[in-house]
């Protein structure tokens, strides 16, 4: 398919318009293709098709695989089953075996299936019945069900004389859907009773058949001799017309009396139906002739059931609610059909069916036979879970956004018409209508919304795709990368959206806030989510209330005058609007809007929209507004206020009535003079004052006063003040025209008038002239003029003084003229020495007592003004504090919400930055070369420990950094910063006297507490205890946290601004982890904690100092069933420890001594300053061959490394014995620096990340010089030799970690000086070949005889009696004071920034481990005196691995005789009470037939040969107390000890291999399954669990792997988490073996394609694949896996060829390189690592014990004599279990002399007295052969 696709969409690319069609049309076939069946390699390969060539560009097949895969996934109709019997030859069908007697009392049958429409056709003379099921006795009476000729469902019962037909017409099942048919026969309950037969149809029921007993039935029912489901089964031989008896009844009235044989006890004959049904009744015999001859059911069935109960309507409708697909029906609906399982006769799937025979499911065992095909096909749906789940499809929602807008649309003719699927009613919600194929059409078009669609038809129906998608943080990824989509694709990818409400609510409830909230702005978006919401309000508005939508929509959608506005609004159109006001009248409710008036960034519209909602809120409460916001009104211009006056004095002259009009005119007056006085006084200034507004307002109020008109002294002053007002507005042409006017209606009769008009009026032409105004300002003036000088001319004898006038009356040329005349000597003459002087005199006599007048008007407003303006400003001040008191619980409330406002976008943002950084995480594991996607590797080193505590294992580094940079900065001249002064100047104020031993001061225990801890945890209900902030130490940062601690569980919440891959160190834990809890110290003060739990993971936690102990404190009370050393210190803690004693005894290796005790004295691998230190052991580095037996080779252990030279030596001590410090601060000493530091550590380790960011990060951004950088060992040793400075030590990864003496990140690291060779890869030392055999042999040099002997030595320097003093001085063992544990306070330091600094120095100088030992360390035992005290105590079982040639094997029988026993063994944590001590362990074994055993097993009895005692389970003998694994196994599974995992107490069984893909957990206490799991898409092929039995791990044939937690209760196993933990993706074939290692972080996998891959255990990613070398051609399987405590793999590989079978062994390191491999001659049937050592088992019978390291034969294979099916090793490595093909035991043991009999002696066993013989059945010597 994959490679069709390639060819073909190579094709299409083209963009001619047949390519497009071709496309089209590709895809519609591709997709239909897809949907009937798509395996999880084809899909990857689909998906391999869109790796990107260039990064930052989508890939050009993204389009056509897109809509391909969108035409796979989405599926019309009802459900179809995938796996089915293809019973189309007519012959096909299942045989059931005879049933020799019916269980029951009556007949249910169920099953699914399809049929062609092309089968239905016209009726014809051969017409056949398709037969669905037949059960007949030898007398030819029985049940039957077919199908007619015309698709029409028919059920028959044949009696020995009737056959009775019910026919549901309604129904023709020839129309290629699946259907589920169910038949329920129910006989009658007494003779001659009612027996009833019902008709389901896909779960309805849809006919109702009453029979009637007219004979007694049998008291002995016959056996059905002839079954058949889907065949043609029993044939009828017709008998000649002769023969054949008249009906008992014709027509459609059927007869009341019938004779129906009984078949089963209270069956007869037929009474009537319902009316849906026909029913027919005809003689037996004829039945072929009425119905045509039988044939095949000649079409698809899929799963069988047949119950000997009747079905209720319920169980029918819940085993058609399941679906055609179920599996397992009984488990899925367990509510419903729980009470089924009994009731079952046979039940068959096609699942189960291989080699046609079809198992029975039911426990009957009637195994059909199959004639015809079995056909599997698989779901896309189903499969994309065994290529990475639905996350591996985001990858292509990336490429999408890099699409342009106009890439996203494919070809417009895709859809002609589509109808609508949603619609508006008026009313304003949604109505969400059906999703049909014209809908989605609608959106197919855009790409993105293509992919939405793939993703709804990927969850629809589908619950592990749903919860993958949930919990895989899926959901947020979409929404995240749905933002970089470009906006214009909004509308149409918001409609794919609205296709998805067929998902279930709680991925609607995640999906539409993940994804709607970033396109909020969209008013469709929010209509819909407003639909969706109210359906489930509650479950919205825990998480996604009305506060979130206001917060991430308000800023989008509206702003404040916007709410203002629409409040508004509301409360003056709303029909709600009383309950508004109700709302707002409550106490701080409106109120909080005054708090916007003194923020001065809000616009005056705001302000105003405010006062608008008040006026309104104080107009419905009757109130005015308060007089604490009357300041806040905006001022008013001058120009405005009069206006405003004038206009308002207007209105209310015309509105006055009789009454109010004095009081107005008198008001009008007075404005008049007021206005005339400020214009004449400010005007002047401001001449912006005498505005058109003011003109006309004041011409309309005068005109209505009708001033010009009216007679009397105060009239005569007003039209004055009038005139006054028009002269100053002569600018204005309504001003001109209006004086104009008065002029030609009023008499001047007063020359001092005249001259005052003419003045003023020849003023303003004048300056209009001079100004050189435009010819329309002087053409209104001349008018003016004119009318003027006609009125005055007599009045001012200007006949006789102007004698040049022009002619004012009419002349035509007068404007011209007058515009010359107005500047001659006669004019200007006549105006200054006539009219100026008059005009002055007039407006002093008549103007001047106004002014006075108002002069005093205006000093009274004046101090009126200011007497108010003060007492307005005390008021103000007044009102500013009321108010400022009023609004403060608003103004606080407001910063409140924006400080959580702030916050609330602050966590937006680090969400969405978490989200992107999760997916970044999850995307690493989509792009490797097992995935569907591709990018480069590099590694760094794991946190992962192993029970040693070694760090092992390198993970891929996703940050990688080649620090080319450094490179570049790196000077070889450079020289090393010495640290030493700051140091002697910063310390002296810090130092402490008297150093004190680290003993714990703990808080005394409160009983109460303690009591309540005890109710909690007997409550079950987790409840907080204590929470400290602290900080997360890890090698490579300090992360800060918060620290929970409650009555289940240990969590840390890391607070960091940026965290890695989003979670960043947060964590987890049950209380029941936690292993131990150490009191540590952090820069040399004693505030941290080192918390080790099972798995081997720990935690470094520094707390303030004074909290320390309380969180310590309450951890013991917590965990007191821990056996936890409270409060010890370490020297008090290595006493009850024990652990000298077992090194003395040789029970523990130097190693794990070493590594115990850097433990103990506060070493961690989380703080450089305090790495584990170790000693150099060897002296010789050049030798071609190390000789680990001569004592030259090796370091004298008993002086410090500096000092191995005698010439440093002597140095040392003058040193020493001449420094003297002038301020007696510092301390003699003999060394300025340590043995152990971070800088030392970082040495080491330069080229293993992250060390190697640390080294750049300490040498200031670059790599430190190459000649001073760690580059060969010989060359090292020889430093420390000549340099008595330099005191290093190594470090713990010299004995185990060879990875670090590699460059495998390629990291530039410079050339030497002198040589000028590369620095790269270590030099090593001649006698090793390679990194691994370094480590081997310097491995085997720590475990020597001679280090044995003198290691204590050395521990008295570094952790015993000589680190301190006089002992030290005589050692030349003293070091810098400030390195000793107490020796220096930084709390004594007030200034952070200096205490900061000297923490740094600390960290960086190095730090001297706790003083555990104040004695002379104990000496080890030599072999010789260990074999004495052995023989001497005689207590203990032998290991096998240390007397190989002495082993003897024992067998045991009767356990599964002649049926191969494929698991025995004794599980490793067997927890006894006190009562119970002593007592035998539990072996367990189980046979190839699923018969369980648990047996009593003790390994070691010193009077006993064999060594062992056996105590044989009595139920296995027995045959009706014999306990059986429930079954079946899948057909073709070959049941091996693979499929079988032990819990480590012995109580529980994992089983796979199951028909059902499950994974089942069965109790061996009860002999009953306790546990189905089914999450595997196919047959669980292998099982595996780790050392402490945390995890247990599952492989299938559907290529994938599930990491399973194993729960527990009270510290014993009690199932499986009902979800896998972890699924691990890569292989393309099925996975036949498993390994897995939690405390490595390592799950393992081998697959039938010849590949090993390794994923992480924790978060389930990738890190390598491993292909074993094979020169084969052919196939290769890894058919075994076994990983060794320090990660070595071994894998087991097997070529099957056509006659031969070729196996090897291969090695594998921890990090994944192939150190060796050893061909086989025999079959490898088990293979298990103990220790350092291999056992493997074979098809030849040979049992082989081989060396891990070199996969070499220890000893010669034991021969068998029969294949080894299983192999094991005991807890205590005394014994090897072996269970071989004829069902024997053989115990594999260290042997005792032949003399001891073991039948000779009895003893106590559990308080009786029992022969031997009796107990142990393993005292017969299994006689081997070895291999020749």
């Amino acid at each position: 398919l994959a490679v069709a696709t390639i060819k073909t969409l190579t094709t299409v690319m083209h963009k001619s318009p047949a390519a497009k069609v071709l496309e089209r049309h590709f895809n519609i076939l591709l997709g239909s293709l897809g949907s009937q069946s798509l395996s999880s390699s084809e899909l990857q390969n689909l998906l391999r098709l869109l790796r990107q060539d260039e990064p930052g560009r989508a890939h050009p097949y993204v389009g056509p695989v897109l809509r391909a895969l969108l035409g796979m996934v989405r599926k019309q109709g009802l459900e179809s089953a995938m796996q089915y019997f293809d019973l189309s030859p007519p012959m096909a069908g299942i045989a059931v075996p005879t049933i020799l007697r019916w269980p029951g009392s009556a007949f249910s049958f169920f099953a699914w299936l399809s049929l062609d429409q092309d089968q239905l056709g016209p009726p014809s003379k051969g017409e056949k019945r398709k037969q669905l099921y037949s059960f007949f006795t030898p007398g030819g009476t029985g049940f039957e069900a077919f199908i007619s000729s015309a698709g029409v469902l028919v059920v028959a019962v044949c009696t020995k004389k009737e056959y009775v037909t019910v026919m549901l017409p309604d129904y023709c099942f020839c129309d290629s859907l699946w259907h589920s048919i169910g038949v329920v026969h129910v006989p009658g309950k007494r003779p001659f009773g009612q027996s009833l037969v019902y008709i389901f149809v896909d779960g309805q029921e849809t006919t109702l058949s009453m029979l009637f007993v007219f004979e007694n039935p049998p008291k002995t029912p016959c056996a059905f001799t002839s079954c058949c489901i889907g065949s043609a089964g029993h044939r009828t031989t017709t008998p000649p017309p002769s023969q054949i008896p008249d009906p008992p009844f014709s027509g459609g009235n059927p007869s009341s009396r019938s004779s129906f044989g009984a078949i089963l006890p209270g069956w007869g004959g037929l009474l009537g139906t319902k009316p849906e049904s026909v029913t027919k009744l005809i003689s037996a015999g004829t039945q072929d002739s009425e119905w045509g001859s039988p044939t095949s059911l000649q079409g698809q069935l899929g799963s069988v059931m047949v119950f000997h109960e009747p079905l209720q309507a319920s169980h029918v409708k819940a085993l058609c609610s399941s679906g055609p697909n179920c599996i397992s029906p009984f488990k899925s609906q367990e509510a419903e059909l729980g009470d089924l399982a009994p009731k079952l006769l046979l039940h068959y799937s096609p699942k189960a069916c291989r080699k046609a025979i079809c198992l029975d499911l039911s426990p009957n065992m009637l195994h059909g036979r199959l004639t015809g095909n079995q056909v599997v096909s698989w779901d896309i749906k189903d499969m994309i879970n065994c290529v990475g789940g639905l996350p591996v499809l985001l990858p292509v929602l990336e490429q999408l956004t890099l699409l342009t807008p106009d890439l996203h649309h494919a070809d417009p003719s895709g859809s002609e018409v589509i109808t609508p699927d949603s619609a508006t009613p008026s009313d304003g919600d949604w109505v969400i209508l059906p999703s049909n194929r014209a809908s989605e059409a609608r959106v197919e078009r855009n790409l993105v919304a293509t992919f939405l669609l793939v993703i709804k038809h990927f969850l629809q129906r589908h619950p592990i795709n749903q919860e993958t998608l949930l919990h895989s943080h899926a959901v947020a990824t979409l929404g995240a990368l749905l933002q970089k989509v470009p906006i214009i694709l909004f509308p149409l990818i918001s409609r794919s959206c609205s296709l998805f409400v067929f998902i279930p609510q709680r991925l609607l409830y995640y999906f539409y806030f993940y994804f709607f909230i970033y396109i909020i702005s969209n008013s469709c978006h929010i209509q819909y989510m407003s639909t969706i919401i109210k359906d489930s309000r509650k479950q919205f508005r825990k998480k996604y209330g009305v506060q979130f939508l206001l917060d991430t929509s308000v800023p989008v959608l509206l702003q404040l005058c916007g709410i203002l506005e629409l409040l508004l609004t509301l409360l003056q159109t709303s029909a709600a609007r009383d309950q508004l006001f109700l709302l707002l009248f409550e106490p701080g409710a409106a109120d909080s809007c005054y708090a916007l008036l003194l923020n001065n960034k809000h616009s005056d519209r705001l302000r105003e929209l405010v006062f608008k909602v008040h006026f309104i809120l104080c107009a419905a409460s009757l109130k005015q507004l308060p007089s604490l916001v009357v300041h806040a009104f905006p001022n008013v211009f001058l120009s405005s206020l009069m206006e405003r006056m004038l206009e308002l004095a207007v209105t209310d002259n015309r509105e006055a009535t009789t009454a109010t009009l004095p009081q107005h005119t008198e008001n009008a007056v007075r404005l008049l003079h007021m206005v005339q006085d400020f214009l004449q006084a400010e005007g002047l200034v401001n001449p912006a004052l005498w505005t058109e507004k003011v003109l006309e307002e004041t011409v309309t109020l005068m005109d209505g006063l009708m001033v010009w008109y009216a007679s009397g002294t105060q009239w005569l002053q007003l039209s004055q003040v009038g005139l006054r007002l028009l002269l100053g507005f002569m600018v204005c042409a309504m001003a001109t025209a209006k004086l104009n006017g008065i002029l030609q209606t009023k008499t001047v009769d007063s020359q001092d008038e005249a001259c005052y008009l003419l003045g003023r009026v020849e003023g303003i032409l004048r300056r209009s002239v001079s100004e050189e105004r435009t010819e329309e300002t002087y053409s209104f003036l001349v008018p003016l003029l004119r009318t003027l000088l006609s009125k005055v001319h007599k009045l001012l004898y200007m006949e006789l003084h102007l004698p040049s006038l022009p002619d004012t009356n009419g002349s035509p040329s007068f404007f011209e003229d007058f515009q010359l005349y107005c500047s001659s000597p006669e004019w200007r003459v006549y105006l200054d020495k006539y009219i100026i002087p008059y005009m002055k005199q007039y407006e002093i006599e008549t103007f001047s007592q106004g002014h006075e007048n108002m002069a005093l008007y205006w000093k009274d407003c004046y101090e009126a003004f200011m007497l108010n303006l003060h007492r307005r400003d005390r008021e103000r001040g007044e009102s500013k504090i009321r108010f400022k008191q009023f609004v403060e619980p608003f103004s606080r409330r407001g910063r409140q919400e924006n400080l959580r406002y702030n916050s609330m976008l602050k966590q937006i943002h680090t969400q969405n930055s978490a989200i992107l950084r999760q997916w970044r995480a999850a995307r690493r594991g989509l792009f490797c070369e097992r995935g569907p996607w591709q990018m480069d590797i590099h590694w760094k080193l794991s946190s992962a420990e192993n029970y040693s505590r070694m760090r092992l294992k390198l993970v891929r580094n996703y940050n990688f950094d080649p620090h080319k940079e450094a490179s570049a900065l790196r000077d070889n001249l450079g020289k090393t910063c010495h640290l030493q002064s700051f140091m002697n100047h910063a310390v002296k104020q810090v130092k402490v006297s008297d150093l004190e031993d680290d003993i714990l001061e703990l808080l005394e225990e409160d009983p109460a507490s303690a009591n309540q801890a005890d109710c909690e945890e007997a409550g079950q209900k987790e409840k907080l205890v204590i929470s400290e902030d602290c900080e997360l130490v890890t090698v490579v940062d300090v992360y800060p946290g918060r620290l929970e601690l409650t009555t289940q569980h240990i969590y840390f919440y890391d607070s960091s601004a940026e965290k890695e891959e989003g979670v960043g160190q947060d964590f987890k834990w049950p209380l029941s982890q936690i292993r131990e809890i150490h009191l540590r110290r952090y820069n040399l003060r004693r505030s941290a904690l080192e918390i080790f739990l099972i798995d081997q993971t720990n935690y470094f936690l520094n707390f303030k100092k004074e909290v320390r102990n309380k969180v310590y404190s309450r951890m013991l009370l917590l965990l007191r069933s821990l056996s936890l050393h409270a409060t010890h210190s370490p020297q008090e803690l290595l006493k009850a420890s024990g652990l000298t004693q077992k090194w003395m005894n040789r029970e523990i290796s130097n190693f794990d001594y070493l590594m115990q005790l850097n433990t103990i004295a506060g070493r961690t691998y989380n703080d450089l300053a305090q790495y584990p230190v170790f000693p150099w052991i060897l002296s010789d580095y050049t030798s071609e061959e190390l000789d680990l037996s001569d004592p030259r080779v090796f370091r004298d252990l008993s002086k410090p490394v500096a000092v191995l030279n005698e010439r440093n030596a002597k140095a040392v001590r003058e040193k020493y014995e001449s420094f003297e410090d002038p301020t007696g601060t510092i301390d003699r000493f003999h060394y300025g620096t340590h043995y152990s530091n971070a800088a030392g550590v970082m040495h080491y380790l330069i080229r293993v990340e992250p060390f190697t960011s640390l080294h750049v990060q300490l040498q200031s951004g670059r790599f430190d010089c190459a000649d001073r950088q760690f580059h060969s060992i010989p060359a090292t040793w020889q430093t420390l030799m000549d340099n008595p400075n330099d005191v290093k030590e190594l470090i713990p990864e010299f004995f185990y970690f060879p990875e670090f003496l590699e460059n495998q990140n390629g990291f530039d690291l410079g050339r030497l000086q002198i040589s000028k060779e590369r620095v790269n890869d270590v030099i090593l030392p001649k006698w090793a070949k390679s990194p691994e055999d370094f480590i081997y042999k310097h491995r085997k040099a720590l475990e020597s005889e001679y280090v044995s002997a003198h290691l204590h030595e050395w521990i008295d320097l570094i952790f015993g009696y000589k680190q301190r003093g006089p002992a030290a001085v005589e050692a030349l063992n003293v070091f810098y004071y400030c390195t000793y544990e107490g020796a220096v306070d930084l709390d004594a330091i007030t200034d952070e920034k200096e205490r900061k600094a000297l923490e740094g120095m600390i960290s960086n100088f190095g730090q001297t481990p706790c003083h555990l030992l104040k004695e002379p360390h104990p000496v080890r035992l030599s072999l010789e005196e260990l074999e004495k005290r052995r023989s001497r105590l005689d207590s203990c079982p032998l290991n096998i691995f240390q007397h190989l040639t002495e082993l003897k094997s024992f067998f045991i029988e009767g356990i599964s005789d002649n049926v191969p026993l494929v698991k025995a063994v004794v599980p490793k944590n067997q927890s006894h009470s006190f009562i119970s001590q002593g007592s035998p362990d539990t072996l367990v074994t189980l046979s190839q037939n699923g018969l369980m055993g648990t047996h009593g097993w003790l390994p070691y009895d010193k009077n006993i040969s064999n060594y062992f005692t056996f105590i044989k389970d009595p139920t296995v003998a027995g045959v009706k107390t014999q306990r059986f694994l429930a079954g079946p196994f899948s057909p073709g599974v070959e049941v091996t000890a693979r499929l079988f995992v032990v819990s480590h107490d012995g109580k529980l069984l994992f089983s796979g291999g199951h028909w059902d893909n499950s994974l089942r957990v069965t109790s061996l206490v009860k002999g009953k399954t306790v546990g189905q799991h089914i999450r595997h898409m196919d047959i669980v092929t292998c099982l595996a669990t780790d050392h402490f039995g945390i995890h247990l791990i599952s492989g299938s044939r559907d290529t994938t792997c599930m990491v399973w937690q194993v729960l527990q209760q009270g510290g014993a196993p009690v199932g499986l988490s009902h979800k896998p933990v972890q699924v691990l993706y890569g292989h393309t074939d099925e996975v036949v073996s498993v390994s897995i290692s939690t405390e490595l972080d390592m799950a393992v996998s081998g697959s039938r394609d010849g590949t090993v891959i390794i994923h992480t255990v924790r978060r389930g990613q990738y890190m390598r694949s491993l292909r074993p070398p094979c020169e084969s051609s052919l196939p290769v399987s890894i058919m075994h896996l076994a990983v060794s405590w320090e990660g070595h793999l071994v894998v087991h590989t097997c070529v099957e060829g056509k006659a031969t079978l070729k196996n090897a062994l291969h090695l594998y390191s921890v990090n994944g390189k192939h150190l060796c491999s050893a061909p086989l001659k025999e079959q490898v049937t088990d293979m298990c690592a103990s220790g350092e050592h291999v056992i493997i088992g074979s098809e030849q019978g040979f049992l082989s014990v081989r060396d891990l390291y070199s996969l070499a034969l220890c000893v010669s294979p034991t021969a068998m004599r029969v294949p080894i099916r299983c192999v094991s090793v005991t807890k205590e490595q005394s014994h090897a279990l072996v269970g071989l093909d004829d069902g024997k035991l053989i115990v594999v043991g260290v042997g005792k002399p032949a003399e001891m009999r073991s039948g000779q002696i009895t003893r106590k066993l559990w308080g009786s007295s029992k022969r031997l013989t009796q107990i142990s059945s393993g005292e017969t010597e299994y006689h081997t052969q070895e291999q020749p």
